[in-house]
């Protein structure tokens, strides 16, 4: 369903702008200025469909209908609470098998959520999910590339509650949670608004959101998502995009800058965030060495290829020691991310001859600096080494090594030499901000931040503003998108159908299930290994037989009640391998019942 927006003219539906307050210490201050989220006119069903691209393209998958499911609506296609299914790959075609039965299901079949009267879970817990978490809604499955690729119709606030315990943590303050709800939120919508020539909206990857199912003791996220239900970022009549990152290290960035391109980023700024800095959770890589470098063998290479690099008019060059270390050349205007480290440095040569002392006004300076011979002075000005001495020439003649008066400047590549040639780094990509302290004791510390591509809102900082200055979730938006308007959309109710009110139906929306062929006798039994049968909590349960002792690994069969196999031997934690005359693989033991 495509977004309309309709701009209404009351005053009550009035575009409220964010606007930034005046600074004070290290925060700003908001009061009756702050934005409050207005009603909006934007039309939506709420509902989001999420490609569950962290599956990978699995063979087969195991699942657990923790609520009132069917297939496609069909009510005679129905499944009790608690069942136990295994969807598979045969082909092109998908097999169900659940307690016994094994169904084709053609190349794509929907399990349609019902509503239930209980008041217990209604989702899906996937097996193979990185989380032991309930996915709320219709899975949609078919066959792709050889796997199984899945698709999740759910509401927006249910996915949200599976999105903000992952992108922050149920630990974070209530007020940064709801920001990230807001922002999450957005930028969900803002997917969906240009998804319709695909079959979905968002994946559940950082390539949009970290999306893993509900956790139901994470009830800091519920509450935020729920104090917050609606509210999202507009901007100039369309859905901001509410960019987010762990760590900005000091200052947010322009989307430009990191990504190019010439977007509308209006409600975007490259501001200062000391919130972000004072967190001291905010991730940072440094290294600290002594002003001669002696305890940094590769930086102090680095430096000494630089200095070869410069081809000084002296001999046998060493580096003494580092004065001081300056970022420069920035990257973007206005931007600390500086690509070059400036070292001044302090160094020593092997001198021989007559050298001009520091101060002298008439020393015969050549052009290159060097030091004068004997011959080479008595030229110059027809002067006797004894008469120089009488008119206090101060030429001095240095036979060793000295360090030179003068300090010299080389230049270190931030990106290439610094952050990998130290090992720095804390992204993929170039986003990190360099900086260079010096310490009391005169020892040198070069810092690298910025975890994320540092543009819009930083998580650490939003923790920091509600955390230790008390700021609200409208205050953090306002600082981070501070040409956004928040407005709230009023969701339809979710309508789900009860099973008693589905159209009366034997099941003919799907082939007939067949029944499982007679297991083939078992073999004879060999050396140490004994017969068993499957033992479970239900005769309609299942029990997946999987290629490794894993509940990770993948499932390669699947084994009834009552089912004999041979154990033939015990794999550890719990899991044994067992065969029957057509499979073998690893089961929990505690399924089983020696015979």
């Amino acid at each position: 369903m495509q977004l309309r927006f309709r701009r209404a003219l009351s005053a009550l539906m009035a575009v409220v702008l964010l606007t930034s307050a005046p600074a004070l210490a290290l925060g700003f201050i908001f009061g009756e200025d702050a934005q409050t989220p207005v009603a909006s006119s934007i039309e939506d069903d709420g509902m989001l469909r999420v490609y569950l691209l962290s599956l990978g393209d699995p063979a087969s998958l195991g699942m657990t209908l923790a609520g009132s499911y069917t297939v496609e609506g069909d009510r005679g296609f129905r499944f009790d609470r608690d069942t136990q299914i295994v969807l598979a790959v045969d082909g092109e075609n998908i097999l169900l098998s659940v307690g016994g039965l094994t169904i084709d299901m053609g190349p794509s079949m929907t399990l349609t959520r019902q509503a239930v009267t209980d008041g217990g879970e209604n989702g899906i817990y996937i097996h193979e999910s990185a989380r032991d978490a309930l996915f709320e809604g219709d899975l949609s499955v078919s066959v792709s590339d050889g796997g199984l690729r899945c698709i999740l119709t759910i509401h927006i606030e249910d996915y949200l509650k599976g999105v903000v315990a992952y992108e922050m943590s149920d630990s974070f303050p209530l007020e940064a949670l709801k920001a990230q709800a807001v922002a999450a939120r957005t930028y969900a919508m803002g997917r969906k608004w240009v998804s319709a020539a695909r079959d979905y909206d968002v994946v559940d990857t950082t390539q949009d959101q970290v999306y893993r199912g509900l956790e139901a003791e994470y009830t800091n996220v519920i509450a935020a998502v729920e104090a917050t239900r609606g509210v999202v970022g507009t901007y100039n009549g369309g859905f901001a995009m509410c960019y987010y990152t762990a760590s900005n290290g000091g200052q947010t960035a322009l989307a430009t800058d990191i990504w190019g391109g010439s977007g509308d980023y209006g409600y975007l700024a490259m501001v200062d965030d000391p919130y972000d800095l004072e967190n001291p959770s905010s991730l940072v890589n440094s290294i600290s060495f002594q002003a001669d470098v002696s305890d940094n063998a590769t930086l102090r290479g680095m430096l000494e290829e630089a200095l070869a690099a410069m081809d000084l008019p002296y001999e046998d060059v060493e580096l003494e020691s580092v004065v001081s270390i300056e970022p420069v050349e920035p990257k973007f205007e206005g931007s600390y991310m500086y690509t070059q480290l400036r070292f001044t440095l302090s160094i020593s040569a092997q001198l021989n001859g007559w050298y001009a002392q520091e101060g002298d006004d008439y020393a015969p300076l050549f052009e290159n600096g060097s030091a004068f011979s004997e011959e080479m002075l008595a030229s110059a000005y027809g002067l006797s080494l004894a008469r120089r001495g009488q008119l206090a020439l101060p030429f001095v003649y240095q036979d060793g090594r000295v360090t030179l008066p003068d300090p010299v400047t080389v230049d270190l590549s931030v990106y290439d030499q610094i952050k990998d040639g130290l090992s720095l780094g804390l992204n993929g990509g170039d986003y990190e901000l360099v900086s260079a302290t010096q310490e009391e004791d005169g020892s040198f510390t070069i810092s690298m931040r910025r975890f994320g591509h540092g543009v819009g809102m930083s998580q650490r900082g939003a923790q920091w503003m509600a955390g230790e200055y008390g700021m609200t979730y409208t205050e953090i938006l306002n600082f981070y998108y501070p040409g956004m308007t928040l407005e709230v959309i009023e969701w339809p109710e979710v309508e789900l159908t009860a099973l008693e009110e589905l159209p009366e139906s034997i099941g003919f929306a799907r082939a007939r299930p067949t029944p499982t062929p007679t297991p083939a006798p078992l073999p004879a039994l060999e050396e140490g290994e004994y017969y068993a049968a499957v033992m479970l909590e239900s005769r309609s349960s299942s029990l997946n037989v999987r290629e490794e002792p894993s509940t990770s690994a993948r499932i390669v069969s699947a084994l009834g009640y009552g089912q004999r196999v041979i154990v033939s031997s015990d794999a550890g934690d719990g899991w044994v391998r067992i065969r029957t005359a057509e499979v073998e693989g690893y089961v929990r033991l505690e399924y089983l019942e020696a015979e």
